[in-house]
């Protein structure tokens, strides 16, 4: 009889493990590059100048996140001072945390895919981790992005569970012209046949 409660116990411990990690996560439809490209307003190499969390007029706890454009892709100019807006954040040491949301730090460089501006004014990051890219620097200072999709449970657009494609670093040129290739569907050549 102990050996099966103990079986029971650790049963159960599995069960309570296995669901805790899937509360700590929020799922969102998986978006392939070429929707976030497609489908975002605006897309940015941008430095993070500033972050800060503060109640809305609602008492929800929002954290704006003020941006330095440094290669527009699509949407603002170099230079461009882009604010953004996502749930949760600390405030009085109050804690609102929302998995799923990405991480932003000062100084920190990022490739972001963005919404259009929000009923209050601001764009929010697309599929939420989905559409930041971090940007990092090799020991010979070459940049490369990538995407960190973290406490994120990703369903294909039929609903069922896929698996996310993060981790993979890409070098950042190459990863800013391939978006731009894919945006500039009216601006490829057209070879004419010789052939008459």
């Amino acid at each position: 009889m102990n050996r099966v409660c103990r079986s029971v116990v650790l049963a159960l411990v599995a069960l309570a493990m296995i669901t805790a990690s899937y509360a700590a996560a929020t799922t969102v439809e998986k978006m392939s590059l070429r929707d976030l490209a497609k489908k975002s307003d605006a897309i940015v190499l941008a430095r993070v100048e500033d972050e800060s969390a503060r109640y809305d007029s609602n008492k929800e706890i929002f954290t704006y996140i003020t941006l330095r454009v440094l290669e527009p892709v699509k949407g603002p100019k170099k230079d461009d001072v882009i604010t953004i807006r996502q749930m949760g954040g600390i405030v009085d040491k109050i804690a609102s945390i929302v998995p799923g949301m990405p991480v932003f730090r000062k100084g920190d460089e990022v490739v972001l895919f963005l919404t259009q501006k929000d009923g209050a004014g601001y764009p929010w990051v697309m599929g939420l981790q989905q559409g930041k890219y971090s940007v990092t620097a090799d020991e010979r200072g070459q940049k490369h992005v990538r995407n960190e999709i973290g406490e994120l449970n990703l369903v294909a657009p039929g609903g069922k569970a896929s698996e996310a494609d993060a981790g993979k670093a890409q070098p950042l040129q190459a990863f800013l012209d391939g978006l731009r290739t894919e945006l500039d569907v009216a601006g490829k050549v057209q070879v004419e046949s010789t052939d008459k």
